[in-house]
């Protein structure tokens, strides 16, 4: 550095002028575009969650579909990588807010149906009349079959919990107390799947 010249000061004119200019709009930068890249790419991935159904109402170009159905379809890593980016590109020309809000209302209606599964599991074990409001709302429920696994589900509590006497841990959670909530779960999205269709 210079004698008498001090670190930061106005020492070249060319510097200062280009500083003024430093507020105009240059676009986004490298990693705000490359970030943009990689939520297009995991907006198309998140599409393949979609029922088939779903995915098919949605207006999209036929290259996309077919591309995302390639992607369903492969299996290597890097094959995925590649083709997740192919995806992104093609997304960046359509419509990616409607993706965005499909993809948002099944997440969030997969939610409720997790939250309700699980209220009907507690309900149904703890209360044998609950049984019968089940069928209500499931008709096709097999009920023999159904009462059968929740006094499965309570004695295998009961053994669990004989085994395991400390009061201040969870109640314990057995093999048949998540096989319940699953067919519980699988009814309700047979159900949901119903009403969507007709």
């Amino acid at each position: 550095m210079a004698s008498g010249m001090k670190k930061g000061s106005d020492w070249r004119p060319d510097l200062r002028d280009s500083h003024e200019d430093a507020d105009e709009d240059l676009g986004p930068s490298k990693t705000q575009v490359k970030q943009a890249m990689h939520e297009l790419q995991d907006l198309g991935v998140a599409l393949l969650e979609l029922p088939p159904s779903q995915l098919a109402a949605l207006q999209m170009e036929d290259r996309l579909r077919n591309a995302l159905v390639e992607l369903q379809r492969l299996t290597s890593r890097e094959a995925i990588r590649r083709q997740s980016q192919f995806i992104g590109k093609m997304l960046r020309d359509a419509d990616s807010e409607s993706f965005r809000a499909a993809i948002h209302a099944y997440r969030h209606g997969q939610n409720k149906l997790l939250q309700e599964a699980e209220l009907w599991r507690t309900r149904l074990l703890a209360d044998d009349a609950a049984v019968t409001e089940w069928v209500e709302i499931v008709p096709e429920a097999n009920l023999q079959q159904l009462r059968s696994l929740i006094r499965n589900v309570r004695r295998e509590q009961t053994r669990l919990q004989q085994s395991n006497p400390d009061a201040e841990a969870a109640p314990p959670k057995g093999r048949l107390y998540r096989e319940l909530f699953q067919k519980l779960r699988i009814a309700l999205q047979q159900k949901f799947d119903q009403q969507a269709a007709g």
